[in-house]
């Protein structure tokens, strides 16, 4: 070994150039002059006087060639020590061992150069490559206004450049920042996923955010904030943690880490990402800038619409859905609740209005008592209160509210006018972010809200009062202007009760002896008629205490009433909750109560019980009244029987002028010559026999109807029925020349529509018939004829009972008409007659002709 040793010390590959210079002198100059010696001794070249002076140009010549070698040699030696001296000063130590050979260590010197702009090259397109990585994000971030896209964007652009695969970016919960929020993760899967909330104490990310420097961790286990074996949560031993800054404050943090390979972060690469990160959050500042210029914007243009809203001629619900959609543009939420406290029940609230968008089982008008309640504890703090978790709630109101329509996160605000709680909004189901620096907005978007319900209030008191001076004034024009028709003007009153009051049902009764009589309702059941006539005993019931009391009674929930009886809800199946009851007196005597139930908003009141005791008054007054004109009409009637006689016997006509008195002469207990008219149905026993007595009844009917309104027309009268037949008046009570004409007439037109009778009837009843007219004129008493228990209108004479005599002529002739000499010269049309016989006309025995009538001559012809 010491042998090879000493051999390569001795080898010119390992000799300097000096060394090698040496050699190559030796070889070049001085064995070729040992050779020349050795001839010229030889052969005595020496001898020549020449070769003195050659040789010693030739060792000039070789000196200047041996300095000149030299010196190229020292300059190698030279640039050979330079470079591996700037070689030892810029690279690492194990690229500066140089080999003893120079001209190797000017060749290992570039080669050791070469590699090394290799590198930088590499080097060089990495940050290229990192450049235009920037440039993208950089052109990106004036592309999207999206935070969560940038976000997310970045932690890929991030896991990019470090070579890293698994990443997330958490930001700080405002406005506590007890909390960090993963905005964007990759590779995380469930472990970490979108939106999950980390504590900030348990975090190793706090360290970011109070040192505001990058949290390089090369191993987990080795590092004593650690002090264990890592954890599957930080997928590898070495991992990232840096702070996004903005101008004033650290907003998050930025973790990366590798899991596909085992290659620990150095600083370098936290030096990459730090303009990435500067970058990105400097556009995450600008986007938040604009976010709150455009939030602020939103809640100058929502304040200014709710003041227009709340000067608009919006009302009620109209009113408060408008305002509650402005509120819904700033702070989104599921279900808004109005809720008013109530005036009349200690400790109650109640629902004036919903606007959800998902399903609810909360209705409009419930009651609640909140004593006890996190609604209690908001009106004793009077400042808005947030709830994330509602599960959490225990009181059964609390769960009514907030439980049914899984409601989470709850913004509850007092409503406050003159700085006293007069209601509560409820916002169910808002986003915490949403609520963010928005307390004073809040606070005034409530004030509007309050203003605008104190405003409706005003205003549906004002209307109310109008209302209630207007259904009052209707009521008293009503009972001014109508007849007296107690049932119309009743009906009338209920349906205005029903609108002014907003009640569900009611019913007015009118006490009978010991009992209540129902005689108008409505909305309690389907078929009111069901209910009229129907009767409670009194003082059953709270109606029937009220009107054994003469005492009104407010009943808020019938459950707690000892005077509620359940037999009405369980006959109309209708579900009384509550109930407003008011006696009728008039002149110190209960005439009967005013029942209303359920009023729809809210609860009954004093207000509502001083206008339905206004309404009784005047209905009081009005039935008094009504009784009066009642027997003052009963009255009126006794002295108008005679006209209700004449109104269904006589025509119109005749009616009128005896009505409007055109008559000189009284119109009753007098001598008159008119003319009688007897129609008679001939075989009436036969037909009665076979067709028994209802059809014989109907047939009967259906004859006086058709021959009556013939009588009628021609201006007669039916002075009475006589079994099978009538006595018809032609002449009274009103007289005229045409009397006997008119006679005649209607017995020809009884002809004639006999044949239609008999059809009708055969058609029917399988019958027909046949009828006798007689027709006298002659002197008669015509007259009330009767006792005061009992009286008609009628005739009586002689000339009744020829008539009646004249009817026994007919049977000879079917349809037959048979007249007196009397009527033939008392007519003033001629007539196509046939001479039959002469009759005994009266008690003296005086002989007269008696004509069937075969029609008029003109007819004829």
């Amino acid at each position: 070994m010491n042998l090879r040793k000493w051999f390569s010390r001795l080898s010119v590959e390992n000799q300097g150039l000096h060394y090698k210079l040496s050699v190559i002198f030796g070889l070049f100059f001085l064995t070729p002059i040992a050779g020349f010696m050795y001839f010229a001794v030889k052969y005595d070249i020496l001898s020549d006087e020449h070769i003195p002076i050659y040789f010693i140009a030739l060792l000039i010549f070789s000196f200047f060639g041996f300095i000149m070698l030299r010196k190229l040699f020292d300059e190698l030696i030279r640039v050979s020590k330079s470079i591996s001296q700037t070689i030892a000063e810029e690279f690492s130590p194990s690229q500066t061992h140089q080999p003893e050979d120079e001209l190797k260590s000017i060749v290992h010197s570039f080669q050791t150069i070469e590699r090394e702009l290799r590198g930088n090259i590499r080097h060089l397109e990495k940050k290229t490559s990192d450049i235009s990585t920037l440039r993208e994000l950089s052109d990106l971030c004036y592309m999207t206004f999206n935070t969560e896209d940038l976000l997310y964007i970045t932690l890929e652009r991030a896991l990019k450049l470090t070579g890293a695969d698994i990443g997330s970016v958490m930001i700080l919960e405002k406005p506590k920042r007890d909390f960090f929020v993963i905005e964007a993760s990759i590779g995380l899967g469930d472990i970490a996923p979108k939106g999950m909330r980390i504590g900030f104490a348990d975090s190793i990310a706090k360290h970011a955010v109070i040192n505001k420097a990058p949290l390089l961790v090369e191993d987990t286990e080795t590092d004593i904030r650690f002090g264990r074996q890592s954890r599957p949560q930080y997928a590898t031993k070495s991992f990232i943690c840096l702070p996004l800054k903005t101008i004033n404050d650290v907003i998050g943090v930025l973790t990366i880490s590798r899991k596909k390979a085992e290659i620990p972060f150095t600083q370098e690469d936290v030096d990459i990402l730090v303009p990435l990160l500067s970058n990105a959050v400097f556009t995450f500042d600008n986007l938040r800038l604009l976010k709150e210029s455009e939030d602020r914007s939103i809640q100058l243009r929502a304040m200014e619409n709710l003041s227009s809203i709340i000067n608009s001629s919006f009302r009620s619900s109209e009113l408060l859905h408008a305002i509650l959609s402005e509120i819904k543009n700033v702070i989104p939420y599921d279900i808004a609740i109005v809720m008013a406290r109530d005036e009349d029940i200690k400790q109650s609230v109640f629902i004036v209005d919903i606007l959800a968008f998902v399903p609810t089982s909360l209705n409009k008008g419930h009651s609640y008592l909140y004593e006890g309640t996190i609604l209690d504890r908001l009106i004793k703090q009077q400042r808005p209160l947030i709830l994330h978790e509602t599960s959490s709630l225990t009181h059964s109101v609390e769960k009514e509210i907030f439980s049914n329509h899984t409601s989470h996160s709850v913004l509850l605000t007092p409503l406050k006018v003159e700085g006293r709680v007069t209601g509560i909004l409820i916002l169910c189901n808002v986003q915490q972010e949403s609520l963010t620096g928005k307390e004073t907005l809040i606070e005034a978007m409530t004030d509007s809200l309050s203003r605008a319900i104190e405003k409706e209030k005003l205003l549906i008191a004002f209307a109310r009062r109008n209302q209630e001076l207007d259904t009052l004034r209707q009521i008293g024009g009503a009972l001014a202007a109508s007849t007296f028709d107690m049932d119309k003007v009743l009906q009338h009153t209920m349906d205005m009760i029903q609108v002014i009051m907003d009640v569900e049902a009611g019913s007015l009764m009118l006490l009978d002896g010991n009992e209540l009589e129902f005689k108008v309702a409505f909305n309690m059941i389907a078929n009111v008629d069901i209910l009229k006539g129907s009767r409670f005993k009194l003082g059953k019931g709270i109606a029937g205490y009220s009107a054994a009391r003469g005492e009104s009674l407010i009943v808020r929930n019938v459950k707690e009433s000892h005077y509620f009886h359940p037999d009405f809800d369980r006959m109309t199946g209708f579900e009384t909750r509550s109930v407003l009851c008011v006696p009728l007196i008039s002149q110190g005597k209960v005439l009967g109560v005013i029942e209303v139930l359920n009023k729809r908003l809210g609860e009954f009141a004093q207000g509502d019980l001083q206008l339905l005791q206004s309404i009784a008054t005047t209905v009081s007054i009005a039935m008094e009244n009504a009784r009066l004109y009642g027997e003052t009409l009963t009255m009126a009637e006794k002295e108008r029987a005679i006209r209700n006689m004449f109104q269904k016997f006589v025509p119109k006509e005749v009616i009128d002028k005896i009505t409007h008195g055109t008559e000189e002469r009284p119109v009753i207990d007098e001598f008159k010559i008119i003319t009688l008219l007897d129609i008679d149905i001939r075989g009436y026993s036969i037909l009665s026999h076979k067709v028994g007595p209802q059809k014989t009844v109907v047939i009967l009917n259906y004859f006086f109807a058709t021959m009556g309104e013939i009588v009628f027309k021609h201006h007669g009268i039916v002075d009475k029925y006589l079994g099978d037949g009538f006595l018809a008046l032609f002449g009274a009570p009103v007289s005229s020349s045409l009397d006997a004409d008119n006679a005649i007439s209607a017995a020809l037109e009884m002809q004639k529509a006999m044949e239609g009778v008999t059809d009708y009837l055969q058609k029917r009843f399988g019958a027909s018939l046949t009828m006798g007219v007689s027709i006298h004129t002659g002197e008669v008493v015509v007259g009330n004829i009767g006792f005061d228990k009992k009286m008609d209108y009628t005739v009586i004479g002689d000339s009744v009972n020829f008539v009646f005599r004249l009817q026994s002529l007919c049977k000879p002739w079917p349809n037959g008409i048979l007249i007196s000499e009397k009527t033939y010269y008392a007519c003033q049309s001629p007539l196509n007659v046939e001479e039959i016989s002469h009759y005994t006309a009266d008690n003296d025995s005086e002989k007269m002709k008696i004509y069937r009538v075969l029609g008029r001559q003109q007819d004829s012809a």
